[in-house]
């Protein structure tokens, strides 16, 4: 009898609850009722979003729960969220973020070293941080060395509980965050792409599921987009890209790392915001994947003016002139990108000479 061989068991850890529309903040106290929460700990930022908190969001939250209530600032020594995390009941106190990425990233912080679940409630729908168990590249680079040196723990990535993209709330956000939620949407492509060769060269587990999952979202907003050009911004473009993003941190949660959603063109992003600092320049995290999602996919041979189409139908940036780099910026970051996750094996992986990215910059027209 041939001996039975088992495939290793994967546990896929997704949110609970999810709701998506119009007023989807009205759904709070059912929420919490359904998931049986009885205290809260909410954050949020200290300007536009604490206004949010509170004159949109506590108003919904019913009498019989207990909350508190911490807007945090926008830059957090790592120490400050260890000292909250220390006061957070694990038992009986659950988390709630209302706010972009950065406090949603906080959050998870929290939450991990509190061993507390939590709650997203996105403010606007720039990228898929909110619905991603991973936090950002430049703050996991933080929590790596604080972990090292203060904590014997390490980074677990963490699903929110449940999701609420209130798509009235998020239609009113900065037309250009939203943009780059589209730029980081269209970017999965990339990443998928990259994750196929890693199958194929290097022998890289492949999750077929996953993969498929992530490409559906960049289609479902590609189709979105062309159905509404410039109205996309309206309330059911954004209910079509709040849920793009969902899905994203679903795909991730699937695959059991970010694979599906990350590949070369957030290499190179993280790249570029490793390079920020010393050159003094701030871009939206969603321009600069859409950007290098067009040049990646130059580098994979595939269709990288599927992707700049989509972009220019809703006057997203094209060009390193509309992100405010030049060139030779966007040179550096992609020779450094090769090296910043030498383990993820992607279109980079094996260099790229310095021609031959000028070319891809030239061919490509991003200049």
């Amino acid at each position: 009898m041939d001996e039975l061989i088992l495939s290793p068991i994967q546990e896929i850890n997704v949110s609970r609850r999810v709701a998506f529309g119009v007023n989807a903040i009205e759904r709070l106290t059912g929420i919490f009722e359904d998931l049986g929460i009885k205290r809260l700990h909410i954050f949020s930022g200290r300007t536009k979003t604490k206004e949010i908190t509170e004159k949109l969001v506590i108003p919904q939250i019913s009498g019989n729960i207990e909350f508190e209530y911490t807007p945090l600032p926008d830059k957090i020594d790592l120490s400050f969220l260890n000292k909250i995390s220390g006061t957070i009941d694990r038992y009986q106190t659950y988390l709630m973020a209302v706010g972009g990425g950065t406090v949603i990233d906080y959050v998870k912080l929290i939450a991990n070293m509190s061993k507390t679940e939590y709650i997203a409630v996105p403010t606007n729908a720039s990228h898929d941080g909110f619905s991603s168990p991973y936090i950002n590249f430049l703050l996991r680079t933080q929590v790596d060395q604080y972990f090292k040196k203060e904590l014997s723990q390490e980074y677990c990535p963490i699903s929110p509980l449940a999701i609420v993209g209130d798509t009235t709330m998020i239609s009113k956000a900065p037309k250009e965050s939203l943009k780059a939620g589209v730029g980081d949407i269209l970017s999965k492509w990339v990443a998928v792409e990259d994750w196929k060769l890693a199958n194929r060269l290097k022998g890289e587990d492949y999750d077929i599921y996953a993969a498929s999952f992530s490409e559906m979202t960049a289609t479902m907003v590609e189709e979105r987009i062309h159905d509404l050009g410039k109205n996309f911004f309206g309330e059911k473009g954004v209910r079509a890209l709040i849920k793009a993003l969902g899905s994203s941190g679903v795909a991730m949660c699937i695959a059991g790392s970010s694979r599906p959603a990350s590949g070369s063109e957030h290499l190179v992003s993280h790249a570029l915001d490793s390079l920020s600092f010393e050159y003094d320049f701030e871009v939206l995290h969603g321009h600069q994947t859409g950007i290098s999602a067009i040049l990646m996919m130059y580098l994979h041979g595939g269709d990288w003016i599927r992707i700049r189409k989509s972009l220019k139908k809703i006057s997203a940036p094209l060009t390193l002139h509309d992100i405010g780099i030049d060139r030779d910026i966007m040179l550096l970051a992609l020779q450094k990108a090769q090296h910043i996750r030498p383990e993820r094996y992607t279109v980079l992986s094996e260099g790229l000479t310095r021609s031959a990215a000028e070319n891809a910059i030239e061919m490509t027209g991003i200049d």
